[in-house]
């Protein structure tokens, strides 16, 4: 049964069985985490990385005035606190959004998972540089653009990675994150946020409906966000027919 996390690893390239087999050595445990529960401390020795079996993972900051910054939204099949393994200790926290269930992955076996499965790897790889680009773009809405052109992109940052994983759930997002949250992601207070959540609404661009909200006008929210519509490549050419640790 296709879950998840296995349609967000097969949006590069679909993983063959010696993969995933491998994928699944590398785990050395799964742990549960209730909603707000921290992962793993900014700060911490790096010694794991967590495979997103279920649930949304957040990559927190917290800045030298005690306030937050959220740089990322892990989703089932992203591989948390990879970018900490450049580092001896962690750049950012790592916390439970939603309930969670994390594979736990130490950092010595990833140079034995790219070994057996250097194709993977390569997905792998491609998929960091994804995650690069959509944090620029964080970068410049967050810096350059609006209180409600934030929360605009924001939306639509979320529809366009839940698209990979649930693209039946066409224009219904499930929001599952709070105001804070959403705050601490685009930069501004709970407070602001609610404000402009009310004026998108006002605006007929969405609609609250209880813990999910519906898309109402996407063409004209993702103007609003000014967010680039990239295409991230798939099954690329300098990849096709590399079946390297296969």
């Amino acid at each position: 049964m296709e879950t998840l996390a296995l349609r967000r690893l097969s949006e590069f390239a679909v993983p063959t069985a010696h993969e995933l087999s491998a994928l699944e050595g590398a785990k050395q445990a799964r742990r549960e985490f209730r909603r707000n529960q921290i992962i793993s401390r900014q700060g911490d020795p790096v010694r794991e990385v967590y495979f997103v079996a279920e649930g949304w993972v957040g990559s927190s900051l917290e800045v030298n005035s005690g306030r937050k910054q959220l740089a990322k939204i892990y989703m089932p099949g992203d591989l948390a606190g990879l970018p900490n393994i450049a580092t001896t200790r962690a750049t950012s926290s790592l916390v439970a959004l939603t309930n969670v269930t994390v594979d736990v992955i130490p950092v010595k076996n990833l140079a034995q998972l790219f070994e057996q499965a250097s194709r993977l790897g390569f997905m792998l790889f491609v998929a960091s540089q994804q995650e690069r680009v959509l944090l620029m773009d964080q970068l410049a809405v967050v810096g350059q653009t609006s209180a409600i052109q934030r929360v605009a992109a924001f939306l639509v940052h979320v529809h366009r990675r839940l698209t990979v994983l649930r693209p039946e759930a066409g224009l219904v997002i499930d929001w599952p994150i709070s105001q804070q949250r959403v705050a601490e992601g685009a930069g501004l207070t709970a407070i602001h946020v609610n404000r402009t959540f009310r004026e998108l609404t006002r605006r007929g661009l969405i609609m609250r409906e209880g813990k999910k909200i519906r898309l109402l006008d996407l063409a004209q929210l993702c103007e609003l966000a000014g967010l680039p519509d990239h295409v991230f490549i798939r099954n690329p050419s300098w990849l096709a027919g590399y079946c390297g640790g296969v």
